[in-house]
């Protein structure tokens, strides 16, 4: 709050030079951690959360004082020897709005494995109809690359009915449902009892 009252001034406050927009509560330009930190340091705040007042608050979204040194080679040629070397089937999936695993990346990952698509990108459901699970691309090599719409990154906690669906399928190795356009209303799931609620 600035002297006259108002919000605003966050900008000025961290040094940031940049003009204030009408006192606005985010006038400050691209300044998201700075704001965090400004927020997180403030007496009423930590009062609020809990948090003891000489605590030290370290944001580790900016990657401030940590260097990343991969440990792990390339897995590439690992998911190419268990597919030539093996039986074992593999499923890579990701939520499409994860912000820590890009969904993008990991299916452009799976894409330059060499393998061959045997479906290739199409939509799955989670009820055989119309209600949209995402997006899967299966390989002849016992790979299925498979996104789960609208999930981040903890797929069960923000998408469980369709965490069971992909799953359920997987596990049982059968296809994971196609959408179908003409469809009103989706057949029966054999598998699952009538008591069961998700």
């Amino acid at each position: 709050m600035r002297s006259d009252g108002s919000v605003g001034g966050l900008a000025a406050r961290l040094g940031l030079g940049a003009k204030e927009v009408g006192g606005a509560l985010n006038d400050y330009a691209c300044g998201g951690g700075d704001a965090q930190s400004v927020w997180t340091n403030q007496s009423s705040v930590r009062a609020a959360l809990h948090v003891p007042l000489n605590s030290f608050f370290f944001n580790g979204d900016n990657g401030a004082g940590m260097v990343y040194r991969s440990t792990e080679p390339n897995l590439m040629p690992f998911y190419r020897r268990v597919a030539k070397e093996s039986e074992l089937r593999v499923l890579i999936y990701n939520g499409d709005t994860d912000p820590s695993i890009n969904s993008f990346a990991a299916q452009n990952w799976t894409s330059h494995l060499g393998f061959t698509p045997t479906q290739p990108w199409r939509a799955w459901t989670i009820d055989g109809c119309r209600r949209m699970g995402g997006y899967v691309t299966r390989y002849a090599e016992r790979l299925d690359y498979l996104t789960i719409r609208g999930a981040g990154h903890m797929v069960p906690e923000f998408k469980p009915e369709a965490a069971y669906a992909f799953l359920e399928a997987w596990l049982a190795g059968d296809e994971y449902k196609p959408y179908v356009k003409s469809c009103k209303h989706p057949p029966p799931n054999p598998r699952r009892s009538s008591t069961v609620a998700l």
